[in-house]
């Protein structure tokens, strides 16, 4: 029986008009083959095909059973309540990132009914994972490997093995979770296999580090020294990316420390090439403004000075947008009143005046520094200009990009907001079918807002 079925594929491969039918063996299932014939040749070797291969499947030994998984243990953390799960089967994308929010933010873990669904989600969405990590509960991390995701069963740094059995993808998600839940956890994992990983393993751990950073993550300092020296120019660009982002760091002391001698050589390590001018605006552009002021005696006003005296106050404007850093932008100001420089020098200000101006890019630059959700009195306002930009819109080209770029932000408008009257009965299908999406998700929202808040 064996040998009958290859014999048979290969005259099926080469063809029946071209090569003789096989002799069947002469076990049992060879003598049970010979005596199927049909009207031609291919119907015969096809017919004999398939019993033997009935017989080589109905043949086959069972497997072993596995062995029984270890049970999942206890969680003391309560499931979400029905009322606020009633909604996951319904929920997707940004709606489904805030409902695992709001679980994570009221001390919940998701009902064991819908971690198969959401471990599945998690599959397709990369974004899920580590908001999913959160409310996972330990029978979660105990069925997530069995769902193909061993990344999200780990709350501490793996052992050796363990992390060698992942994936450069799972190990990613591995290394984002721990950063979320445990980033002590995370960092003693980047360096004990940083070094020994592949390129672009070390690409995706740095990257994630620079996604989160936080003030802790200066004790990396000598791990991102060593990686500005990497063989990946890549690696090198990461880790000084993170130096720079850490007021504290070695890098940002050396830049700074340049920023005041014209003499300093050039050093490609930390991103001074050039010539001393060109040295001074990569000093101002992505240096840490802490950085630079430690090193200034004067001050803000001395820094600016500097920069204007050197014609590169654009690269200090730019530096400050980078790092985000208030103190700076509410000083350069005055000698550059920018759009972005207002809204990260006093965001609810230019907040009011983008929307007193009815200007949708000073209203998009002033919330990208204002907390979410917005303040219900300031989403009433843009849901306002909003419906009046929408109002007489047939078609999606007809809306400005600005304002579907603000309609995009929605996410973030308070759940408590209360709306504007509806549109009126004629205005166009389009803007109809747009406003009652934008009402429908506000109250969806509002309602798992409640449903949650209804179980302190």
């Amino acid at each position: 029986m064996s040998s009958d079925l290859p014999a048979l594929l290969s005259a099926a491969l080469i063809g029946t008009e071209r090569a003789p039918l096989p002799t069947p063996g002469p076990d049992a299932t060879g003598q049970a083959a010979a005596r199927i014939t049909r009207d031609d040749p291919a119907g015969t070797l096809l017919a004999r095909a398939a019993l033997l291969t009935l017989a080589a499947t109905a043949g086959r030994q069972p497997d072993a059973p596995a062995p029984a998984p270890t049970p999942a243990p206890s969680d003391p953390r309560p499931e979400a309540p029905a009322r606020a799960a009633r909604h996951l089967p319904h929920l997707g994308g940004p709606l489904l990132h805030e409902w695992l929010t709001l679980c994570h933010t009221h001390a919940y873990r998701v009902p064991a009914l819908h971690l198969p669904r959401l471990l599945s989600l998690a599959t397709q969405d990369r974004s899920l994972r580590v908001p999913l990590a959160r409310v996972l509960g330990e029978r979660g991390r105990w069925l997530a490997p069995h769902a193909g995701h061993p990344a999200l069963a780990h709350t501490e740094a793996p052992d050796e093995p363990t992390w060698a059995a992942l994936s450069d993808t799972d190990r990613d998600t591995l290394h984002r979770v721990l950063r979320a839940l445990n980033p002590d956890a995370a960092r003693t994992l980047i360096r004990a296999h940083f070094d020994t990983e592949r390129a672009a393993s070390r690409k995706r751990l740095l990257s994630a580090v620079l996604d989160t950073l936080n003030d802790d993550d200066h004790t990396l300092d000598p791990l991102l020294e060593g990686a500005l020296d990497d063989r990946s120019p890549d690696v090198q660009t990461l880790a000084r990316q993170v130096l720079q982002r850490l007021p504290r760091s070695a890098l940002n002391a050396r830049l700074a420390a340049a920023l005041h001698d014209p003499g300093t050589p050039p050093n490609p390590r930390d991103g001074l090439s050039g010539g001393p001018q060109a040295r001074l605006s990569h000093v101002l552009r992505h240096a840490h403004p802490d950085a630079l002021l430690h090193a200034t005696p004067g001050g803000p006003p001395a820094l600016i000075t500097l920069a204007r005296d050197h014609h590169l106050l654009d690269d200090l404007i730019a530096g400050t947008l980078t790092h985000r850093h208030q103190p700076l932008a509410q000083a350069l100001l005055p000698h550059a009143p920018t759009p972005a420089l207002r809204a990260l020098a006093d965001p609810h200000r230019t907040l009011q005046s983008g929307l007193h101006d009815r200007d949708p890019d000073l209203i998009l630059a002033a919330l990208a520094h204002h907390p979410t959700p917005w303040t219900p009195d300031d989403c009433h306002a843009i849901l306002s200009l909003l419906q009046d930009s929408l109002r007489h819109t047939d078609h999606p080209y007809q809306w400005p990009q600005r304002w579907r770029t603000l309609h995009d932000h929605a996410w973030h408008l308070h759940p408590d907001t209360t709306p504007p009257p509806p549109l009126s009965p004629d205005a166009p299908h389009h803007a109809q079918s747009v406003w009652h999406d934008l009402m429908g998700t506000l109250d969806t929202r509002r309602q798992i807002q409640h449903d949650f808040k209804e179980h302190p």
